[in-house]
């Protein structure tokens, strides 16, 4: 074969070849900040492009900035292993950017610009780590005579043991909001009787079978409220 031609047919192929990232961004990414805050970034990356959205829960769950039904709030371009986005805020706010980096199986978070026109509760900096493939979650909510909960259960099991329980709390007076992680409470046969999620040195302890909610801070009781499950079963 002349050497020319085969140095063009080398080179028109590598030419032809698709362009494929070598960082993959894709999965459920998570980071917590002592309780007090949490980012979840959900990210799908083709190629070099990504969409995903991100939800931020500030001071310690009385901010709540996460895309309506999970609307896409996250786009961007995936170059070196770095992808810089543009995100928008639920609280009004549009066209922040953003660098994510990579390393390892954690991410790094950072605001290079901050969102316009609006409010916005994305953190500056933040650092996440890579979620193994989730389970199916299952969710139940009950309301007491002054707050509505929904307790989420991400093991795939609302009766099964788990230590990645999700607790949003809204009270009826002022809507204002609170959203916790916790663990479930077994008795000593080992059965779930209920949850518990910890705001600081606030304990939210939910038992289920009669429902009750009962908020302490140590040894004194803040509330304690009879409720009832929605749709009238757990």
């Amino acid at each position: 074969m002349n050497i020319k031609l085969f140095i063009f047919w080398v080179l028109a192929s590598a030419c032809s070849m698709p362009v494929i990232a070598q960082d993959d961004f894709t999965g459920q990414w998570h980071g917590e900040n002592k309780e007090l805050s949490m980012l979840d970034l959900s990210l799908s990356q083709k190629d070099n492009r990504l969409t995903g959205t991100y939800c931020y829960i500030a001071q310690a769950g009385n901010r709540i900035d996460c895309p309506p039904d999970n609307e896409i709030n996250i786009h961007g371009i995936v170059r070196n292993g770095k992808a810089e986005v543009v995100f928008s805020s639920s609280f009004g706010g549009k066209s922040g950017h953003a660098e994510l980096e990579l390393n390892g199986e954690q991410m790094k978070w950072q605001v290079i610009k901050a969102p316009v026109h609006g409010d916005y509760y994305a953190p500056l900096n933040y650092v996440l780590t890579r979620q193994p493939p989730a389970t199916s979650s299952i969710t139940r909510e009950f309301s007491t005579n002054k707050f509505t909960v929904t307790i989420t259960s991400h093991c795939g099991d609302f009766n099964a043991p788990c230590n990645d329980m999700s607790y949003l709390g809204v009270r009826r007076s002022d809507n204002s909001v609170i959203a916790l992680k916790g663990k479930t409470l077994q008795n000593l046969a080992g059965e779930v009787v209920g949850a518990e999620f910890n705001n600081g040195n606030v304990s939210y302890k939910v038992a289920y079978k009669p429902v009750k909610l009962t908020v302490s801070e140590g040894d004194r009781v803040l509330v304690e409220q009879a409720g009832q499950w929605v749709n009238g079963t757990l």
